[in-house]
């Protein structure tokens, strides 16, 4: 038998490394480094990148891969604590949030907001209210509705654009002073 190349080796110490037995390695020794639990995985990713660059120059004839990984591991560790000796947390006070709950007058204007919208649906043509009660309030999808309605699909985008524009109307301040109009455009009485 033969000793192998040095591209064969280097794919044998590949396969040796990157395995999950070696990551959890990883974790351990960096756990015995004395890094902190939340910060492991991060600190985990840099050895792993760490490794990834420097591979090119890795040789198997000057030890095994897992020491060459440890050794980057202890690099990398140390790195992490002369970083964490300069990192400062300030402390803040309190602040003082406003309560999240709505007010008196917010809970009336909403309410009010409601029942005008109801009441503008409500008084839409049947043909229009029936789609966007069905597809708007109810949630069910517009081929659905086509399919139960027994009409084509685009008929009924159109007729819900026609509602969505007739809502607008209704909200609108110049709308209440100009002659109404149904939804295909014509003036009413």
């Amino acid at each position: 038998m033969g000793h192998l190349s040095n591209e064969d080796e280097r794919a044998a110490a590949c396969a040796r490394l990157f395995c999950p037995a070696v990551v959890r390695a990883v974790l351990r020794w960096l756990r015995r480094l004395g890094v902190p639990l939340c910060h492991r995985t991060d600190v985990a990713g840099q050895v792993w990148l760490d490794a990834w660059e420097s591979w090119p120059r890795f040789d198997p004839k000057r030890g095994r891969p897992e020491r060459w990984l440890n050794a980057i591991t202890v690099h990398v560790a140390s790195h992490y604590r002369e970083r964490m000796q300069y990192r400062r947390e300030e402390l803040v006070d309190l602040i003082d949030l406003p309560d999240p709950a709505p007010d008196a007058f917010a809970a009336m204007e909403a309410d009010s907001i409601r029942t005008g919208a109801v009441d503008a649906v409500n008084e839409l043509d049947p043909q229009l209210r029936f789609v966007l009660r069905a597809h708007d309030l109810d949630g069910i999808p517009m081929a659905q509705v086509a399919e139960d309605a027994g009409l084509p699909l685009s008929t009924l985008y159109k007729r819900r654009t026609n509602a969505l524009g007739a809502l607008r109307d209704c909200r609108s301040p110049s709308a209440r002073h100009e002659p109404q109009r149904d939804p295909r455009g014509r003036r009413r009485g």
